[in-house]
């Protein structure tokens, strides 16, 4: 980070949180990058001791890796592609709700985000089937093409601005309330293979 490099080590220290807190951060940055690259391995180490060790997995193994089995016997499948979009990934049904939300994790084109429109469309799918003080759990993945989406918003590159918001709304909203509308007995045992 060129602006950190511009302070003294001295004054850099301030910046930083308690070890613990930096910890978690790092932590929850290795998690978000494991999610979007199945397909490689990683390992994550913590004053010398390995905290995450993953082997190349498949999508569904990962995100079960990451979130736990709990949540992947909670979850449904997403998969569907309408025109130029996709949406992949799985969505915990109500039954498996959080606290916080710590367990969700939604992916632009395989980079993470935190997005005003695809956060509401995702609190409408779930809004008369959850508790309104509990959050729901996702690892999502929505695809279309680069030029519908503007990735500059944003100095950490975290937010995301949709040229079609509307559209891409109604289309995660459609595709996630259908998808927890799937009652408990026609759940795939295992979960279609999330495409981004």
């Amino acid at each position: 980070n060129r602006i950190m490099k511009d302070i003294p080590s001295s004054s850099r220290r301030k910046f930083l949180k308690t070890e613990s807190t930096e910890s978690a951060h790092c932590e929850e940055t290795f998690k978000r990058i494991a999610l979007s690259c199945p397909h490689v391995a990683f390992s994550l180490q913590r004053n010398g001791k390995t905290v995450w060790q993953l082997p190349e997995q498949t999508a569904v193994e990962r995100i079960n890796a990451i979130l736990g089995e709990e949540f992947g016997h909670a979850a449904v499948s997403v998969d569907r592609q309408a025109a130029n979009l996709s949406l992949s990934g799985l969505a915990a049904l109500p039954a498996y709700s959080k606290a916080n939300r710590n367990a969700q994790y939604f992916f632009v084109n395989g980079r993470f985000v935190r997005d005003k429109v695809a956060s509401h469309a995702l609190r409408q799918a779930y809004q008369d089937i959850l508790h309104h003080q509990r959050h729901s759990a996702f690892v999502l993945f929505l695809g279309l093409p680069p030029e519908q989406v503007d990735v500059n918003v944003h100095p950490a590159k975290s937010e995301v601005r949709f040229r079609e918001s509307q559209g891409i709304h109604q289309f995660i909203f459609h595709t996630l309330q259908q998808a927890l509308a799937v009652p408990a007995s026609g759940q795939e045992t295992q979960p279609a293979e999330p495409q981004h």
